[in-house]
């Protein structure tokens, strides 16, 4: 890997753009729970309202598309939790030989490092699932919080390995715990 590869990561970023202005009819209790829920976060409706179409846009209009589907979260855990450790290695293979690289192809045109980074962080919040990102220097460190159990864990960090080490030859190491995995990425 070359400092390349965090170069990219630490370029995913929306660039700002331009705006337009626009007038919409929205029925009066829908605009009551949106303007409820922007005082609940601390933003302004303006940046709710982008942040519910840039989600839309940038994921939920190509997710069915893309064969990504929405379950529950004790059903995938359920079903894992089923799965022996030789199965998980097996399945983070398929996962990230395949269906990664059809979904980055998919919902962003290519199969890159940056576009499964912004696929990635993309996920974790849509997901809700707690996350951090932290680049230091020649590593990056991104810790996700997923509290799914220890074999959703191995399987993250399979997939994560599996991806960076041999679809984007980074140097990488993973730790994980029942409840979160932290993968660390280093330039070589």
């Amino acid at each position: 890997m070359t400092n390349t590869l965090l170069d990219l990561m630490k370029s995913v970023s929306i660039p700002k753009t331009s705006t337009d202005c626009i007038t919409f009819r929205i029925p009066v209790e829908k605009m009551n729970r949106l303007r409820r829920e922007s005082v609940a976060k601390g933003v302004s409706l303006n940046t709710s309202i982008n942040h519910i179409i840039s989600e839309y846009l940038n994921w939920h209009r190509m997710a069915a598309p893309a064969k990504l589907y929405y379950l529950p979260k004790p059903f995938l855990i359920r079903i894992i939790d089923e799965l022996n450790y030789e199965e998980l290695g097996e399945l983070a293979r398929e996962t990230a030989k395949s269906d990664l690289v059809d979904i980055s192809l998919f919902l962003r045109g290519g199969f890159t490092v940056a576009s499964l980074s912004n696929i990635t962080e993309t996920w974790l919040r849509i997901s809700q699932m707690s996350h951090r990102i932290q680049i230091d220097g020649d590593k990056c460190t991104i810790i996700i919080e997923h509290d799914m159990g220890h074999k959703y864990s191995y399987l993250i960090k399979e997939i994560s390995r599996y991806i960076l080490e041999v679809a984007f030859e980074a140097q990488t190491s993973c730790d994980f715990t029942d409840n979160s995995v932290m993968i660390m990425i280093k330039s070589r």
